[in-house]
């Protein structure tokens, strides 16, 4: 079986549709967050290797219920009711970074 993930196979092509422009909008406020919390980390309490990072990020966003939507429809999500505001993926985030904090995997 190939590798789905390998970044040069990616295709997101389905007949004459690209659909590379359907995002995760929480993803996008997730990075968004947890940059800002790692930046404002000034204890270095939290270990911000690669491994502890991603596996933060990788947390927070499992924990979250996925939100595609098209590039072009951020205004509309955003007055859905669908809509996660910034304060649950921001508690999320510190969720995640709180159990790796206790965890790490390294």
């Amino acid at each position: 079986m190939e590798n789905l993930l390998n970044r040069d196979l990616l295709n997101y092509t389905i007949e004459d549709c690209f659909v590379g422009d359907i995002i995760n909008f929480n993803e996008i406020i997730g990075t968004k967050i947890m940059r800002e919390v790692l930046a404002s980390d000034s204890d270095g309490s939290f270990c911000h290797c690669n491994a502890c990072t991603e596996d933060a990020y990788a947390l927070a966003m499992n924990s979250l219920p996925s939100r595609y939507i098209q590039v072009t429809s951020e205004e509309k999500y955003t007055r859905s009711k669908n809509f996660i505001d910034d304060a649950t993926v921001r508690e999320s985030v510190i969720k995640a970074m709180e159990k790796v904090r206790a965890e790490p995997s390294h």
